[in-house]
């Protein structure tokens, strides 16, 4: 005999009493009640929570016989054949606006755009819909929008029924139906049938206000997020908050709240762009200083130098900044995180191969690296490793010299 579910009868009953079916006392405790209020997960709905007999009911699921099957914090008392369930009503109330407000939704995308709703999914912080094709513009979903305040302004019935499968199928169903049996259609009264095993409210007055959030393109369709309910005030008092907090902040009036973030925008791209070629004139700077205080040895000036900083995409744009100059190789050294860090390169002109020097580096000392022919760059373990690091790159770079030479 399968579960009697009278959260279908009775979605506004907050308890109930029912006798224990079978006890699941495994790792994870659970039971079988003849009937029950607690909707189990299913078709978009999270599952309900609350208490059987004191006891926290952490998950409600529905086995292959109808069963459903309360998952417990704790197992039943042993004494406990009939028992009490208390719902976790604002969860409940809570899923039953979202859910009724995504049937309205739903609709309002079918009939103002001919959109049809291609997933639903409902969790503890949001709510989304998939619709096929691209993102609708302001204008459309502004239409789309003003069909759902209507509705609910009109107060439209929402009932539920269970109907044989054949006369279902006469109904303007959004989706068909996928179940071989009698099929449970919830209405909108006038307005839309869907096939759904969720919990509704009476009414489209009950889901408050209804707001889309955000639209994001996913490949071939659209994700669209919305609130209804709770949701949607705590999310208008929320962006009130913020938008008014933005005004005072920047002393502007919310109407000219956008133009003026757009141009504090403009003006920190100005000064990053200001910021980006100050600092490169600096890099050419340094570069100039370090070729011209290193010894030059056979035409090739010899860069060494440990730097002291934090950044190692500075460093290696300081390298490339020095080998971009002729007859030039550079030896470049800093200490990161606790770890010592190096880059190594030479001009195109300069016939040294650095993968060669690699090699040689990498037979005298445990050092980490790689690289081209032109530039390498490795970790080693500490500022005096790093030292005779630099000291043999440097004596390679000499070495190629003298032969030249």
């Amino acid at each position: 005999m399968s579960t009697l579910k009278r959260y279908w009868q009775d979605p506004y009953r907050k308890s109930f009493t029912a006798r224990v079916v079978q006890r699941l006392n495994g790792e994870r405790p659970g039971v079988i009640l003849n009937r029950t209020l607690f909707y189990p997960q299913g078709g978009g709905q999270p599952a309900d929570t609350g208490v059987l007999a004191g006891v926290p009911v952490l998950d409600v699921s529905i086995d292959a016989h109808d069963n459903i099957i309360h998952w417990l914090a704790a197992p039943l008392p042993e004494a406990a054949d009939e028992i009490e369930g208390v719902l976790d009503w604002a969860r409940r109330y809570d899923h039953m606006q979202q859910h009724s407000g995504q049937h309205l939704l739903s609709a309002a995308f079918q009939d103002v755009l001919y959109r049809p709703t291609i997933g639903f999914h409902l969790s503890e912080s949001t709510v989304t819909i998939d619709l096929p094709g691209p993102p609708p513009d302001d204008e459309a979903l502004a239409r789309v929008l003003a069909f759902v305040q209507d509705a609910i302004l009109q107060a439209l019935p929402i009932t539920a029924r269970l109907l044989p499968r054949n006369e279902a199928l006469q109904l303007p169903l959004r989706k068909a139906p996928s179940v071989a049996g009698p099929i449970r259609v919830v209405e909108i009264h006038g307005l839309d049938w869907s096939a759904c095993g969720g919990t509704h409210l009476r009414n489209t007055a009950e889901i408050g206000h209804l707001v889309v959030t955000r639209l994001e393109r996913r490949g071939d369709q659209t994700r669209v997020y919305f609130l209804a309910g709770a949701r949607a005030y705590a999310d208008h008092v929320q962006r009130l908050r913020v938008t008014r907090d933005l005004g005072a902040l920047l002393t502007t009036s919310l109407d000219e709240l956008p133009a003026t973030v757009a141009r504090l925008q403009e003006q920190v791209l100005q000064s990053q762009r200001a910021l980006r070629q100050a600092q490169e004139q600096l890099t050419q700077a340094e570069a100039r200083r370090l070729i011209a205080e290193a010894p030059k040895t056979a035409g090739v000036d010899v860069v060494y130098h440990i730097l002291q900083t934090d950044d190692p995409k500075a460093i290696t744009h300081l390298a490339k900044t020095l080998v971009a100059t002729p007859n030039v190789v550079a030896l470049l050294g800093w200490v990161d995180g606790g770890k010592a860090r190096w880059v190594a390169g030479r001009s195109a002109n300069v016939p040294l191969d650095m993968k060669e020097a690699l090699a040689g580096l990498q037979e005298r000392f445990a050092v980490r690296g790689g690289g081209t022919s032109e530039m390498i760059q490795g970790v080693t373990t500490d500022a005096t490793m790093l030292n005779r690091v630099l000291h043999l790159l440097q004596a390679f770079a000499f070495d190629l010299a003298d032969v030249d030479a």
